[in-house]
């Protein structure tokens, strides 16, 4: 890893809002990561399987046909979670990203750094830089809320809420609207109640009462009448 200790210049850069940033900066952040975590150990082992049912606990406990997957940090846009089996590893991992950041120049939102932990009760103050971080049960990035019991109620009933708002100040200029086709209607529907409902549906992991909450809103029938 000596070449991450060669410098060079940086001549030009991209302007804001350039569609290049996004993708210069995904390389540069990855690059802080590698750096950071190269020679550690600490991370978190996850058991997964590809095949059988998701819910069937019993296809994990078997041998065969499962895989140990290594995860130190989970990117999420331009943010990144640090996942670590016990406080003083999360300690350890914290340390090494502010560090690597004072060298690569980057600097830490310590009011977007929260810190949430599972099936603990009390855990002691982790500061960064003197700030102490907040303990939270949940948090929203990027407009998905995540949880520390790992449910989906609470963002489930957001989106509907949010979805059925939509659908009521939709309903006089467009339900009710007799001049509008109801391919308009449907169109409406889709990119106006729809999408929200939708929004973060490619991370979700649904039961069945969940399923039947979504099944349940109201569906693009509604604007035929």
């Amino acid at each position: 890893m000596d070449h991450f200790q060669d410098l060079f210049p940086i001549l030009s850069c991209v302007k804001q809002g350039c569609v290049l940033a996004l993708t210069l900066f995904g390389i540069f952040f990855s690059l802080l990561l590698l750096y950071t975590f190269h020679e550690t150990d600490v991370c978190v082992y996850i058991r997964t399987r590809g095949d059988g049912s998701l819910f069937n606990l019993a296809r994990l406990l078997a041998k065969a046909k499962d895989r140990m997957t290594l995860i130190k940090e989970m990117l999420f846009a331009d943010g990144a979670a640090l996942a670590a089996h016990s406080e003083e590893m999360l300690r350890q991992l914290i340390e090494r990203l502010v560090h690597a950041c004072n060298e690569f120049g980057l600097t830490i939102s310590l009011k977007k750094t929260n810190v949430m932990a599972q099936d603990i009760s009390n855990i002691s103050c982790i500061s960064i830089v003197y700030h102490t971080l907040e303990m939270v049960n949940d948090f929203t990035y990027i407009g998905s809320m995540i949880a520390n019991n790992l449910s989906l109620d609470a963002e489930l009933t957001t989106y509907i809420g949010k979805a059925a708002t939509a659908m009521t100040r939709l309903t006089k200029r467009a339900s009710s609207n007799n001049m509008l086709t109801i391919n308009t209607k449907m169109r409406i529907y889709q990119a106006c109640a729809l999408s929200i409902l939708l929004y973060c549906r490619e991370t979700w992991t649904l039961y069945k009462p969940q399923e039947r909450g979504i099944i349940g809103f109201p569906s693009a029938e509604s604007l035929r009448h």
